[in-house]
């Protein structure tokens, strides 16, 4: 594994560059307490309360492989929440920046779109810089791309990606101006400050890393994902990479969908998915709490050489039944 320091006019400035979230991590999770902590940041470096670079964390990767002619990807292992709020705010930008009639404000918001955004030669998803989860994948496209909020269906508002969008435009137009000539001043000011002096550390894992062994270091020692997140993320990175996208897409997210039915708050609802894992590993008589889900399942799949998607199958016949 190789670190290195860096800024996002690095990490999204090159050409032909995409950072991929596993299809089978959770959606954007950011609530309102982390935008205002990291607008809050953004605000005081932009008044010189603090001066030089500002450490926003760590970012993990993986190179994929990639064709001449196409992009080149990488798999986001951990940090797609900070990754993906920073190019929110850059298109929240580049959109409150569009409207305008300054020819300098709009000169502007064309470089943050055709340079940290987009891939501007490039079609379909090789299209877009950061490329999330199916689950958030057409709102945030549709952020980019700059749809106005009428354009946006009812249920996509409800979405926390859209509700940092919205939460960050709303920001923007909070900030006090002189004159013009400040606010053009200062609008190049935001932009550099959230390009060049927001410092992370790049962390690039090699082809014979595994994925899933980096994922799990970072993940299942405090963080906030939930049991059924983990079980999920392990599931679907034990599958080949060939079949990810149809089991996921053709059998997983349906019952995702349904538990988010089924559930008035949307971003509660893998606490649901834990709680029908633990009935589904108690179903045979054993004893165990819910905390113990995500390692139970592990070690079955580990200790006794599962096939991976019969038994992510078999996980799908009880969860209708559940």
């Amino acid at each position: 594994m190789k670190a290195s320091e860096t800024h996002l006019r690095n990490l999204l400035g090159n050409n032909n560059i995409q950072f991929q979230v596993p299809l089978f991590q959770r959606p954007y999770s950011w609530k309102k307490e982390n935008w205002e902590i990291l607008w809050e940041d953004l605000m005081r470096i932009y008044r010189d309360e603090i001066t030089g670079s500002y450490f926003l964390g760590s970012l993990v990767t993986q190179s994929l492989p990639g064709s001449a002619d196409g992009i080149c990807p990488f798999l986001i292992i951990d940090g797609q929440q900070r990754l993906t709020t920073l190019t929110i705010i850059l298109a929240s930008l580049k959109g409150y920046l569009k409207k305008s009639r300054q020819a300098e404000d709009k000169k502007i918001a064309e470089e943050l779109y055709e340079c940290y955004l987009v891939n501007k030669f490039q079609q379909k998803e090789d299209y877009y810089k950061i490329l999330p989860t199916q689950d958030d994948r057409e709102v945030y496209q549709g952020i980019v791309k700059g749809k106005s909020n009428k354009d946006f269906k009812n249920q996509v508002k409800d979405k926390n990606i859209y509700k940092a969008y919205s939460f960050f435009e709303s920001s923007l137009k909070k900030i006090p101006f002189n004159t013009k000539a400040e606010q053009i001043l200062n609008f190049k000011k935001i932009k550099n400050i959230i390009l060049e002096q927001l410092v992370l550390v790049n962390i690039t894992s090699e082809d014979k890393d595994n994925p899933y062994l980096i994922f799990e270091s970072l993940n299942n020692k405090g963080q906030e994902l939930t049991q059924a997140d983990l079980v999920r993320n392990y599931l679907f990175m034990k599958l080949p990479t060939d079949r990810q996208s149809s089991v996921y897409e053709g059998k997983w997210l349906p019952i995702e969908t349904t538990f988010k039915e089924n559930n008035q708050k949307e971003d509660k609802y893998s606490e649901l998915i834990t709680d029908f894992f633990w009935f589904y590993l108690r179903k045979d008589g054993k004893s165990i709490t819910k905390k113990e889900v995500y390692q139970t399942i592990k070690n079955q799949i580990d200790n006794y050489n599962c096939d991976i998607e019969d038994e992510i199958n078999t996980i799908i016949k009880f969860a209708k039944y559940y």
